[in-house]
């Protein structure tokens, strides 16, 4: 005789009041065993989401993290960017000011000696213009040359490019008087 033959009908019948309660309490086994696998599938699952949930929250707060550092990483080299243009444009502020200061040096020079000098410090010894005759930024000498007695060449590199008088003239070498060439 196996289990399942206890709870066979036929054989119930004939011995009803006890296998009843053998019936009952394999019943209430098989119960149990259902009610703790359910139990234990409920919170095995719910601790299966906490795991998942938890992970996917840790990933998105890494890619939140990361994000967050590429952007203060981005404003970080605008905001450098930011000071060196200030920069640049400070020095740029300083060479259109002795640009102005020597192209009016040059024509009063031009007018009473009816000649232009041959180089800028003759301004100076002229005391035609006591100004800076230097690049702030590279410290070399503003590019000048007479080409006659009315014409000549004057070069400021700013940080946009070249300005001045005949800039198509200007030296094609300039990473030793313009700040921003490419060396």
């Amino acid at each position: 005789m196996n289990m399942f033959d206890i709870l066979n009908n036929e054989y119930n019948q004939k011995n009803t009041p006890r296998f009843s309660v053998v019936k009952t309490i394999i019943l209430l086994l098989v119960l149990g065993f259902v009610a703790v696998s359910v139990i234990a599938i409920y919170f095995f699952g719910n601790r299966w989401a906490a795991v998942q949930i938890s992970t996917a929250s840790k990933e998105i707060s890494n890619q939140y993290e990361n994000r967050l550092k590429d952007q203060e990483i981005l404003i970080e080299k605008y905001r450098q960017d930011q000071k060196n243009q200030a920069e640049l444009n400070s020095f740029d502020r300083i060479r259109m000011g002795d640009a102005t200061n020597i192209l009016l040096a040059l024509q009063n020079y031009n007018f009473e000696k009816n000649n232009l000098p041959g180089t800028l410090k003759d301004l100076a010894a002229g005391d035609f213009y006591n100004g800076n005759l230097i690049d702030p930024q590279t410290g070399n000498e503003y590019f000048y040359e007479k080409i006659d007695a009315q014409n000549y060449i004057l070069c400021f590199y700013l940080s946009t490019g070249i300005w001045g008088t005949n800039k198509n003239q200007c030296p094609a070498d300039v990473s030793k008087t313009n700040p921003n060439a490419e060396k």
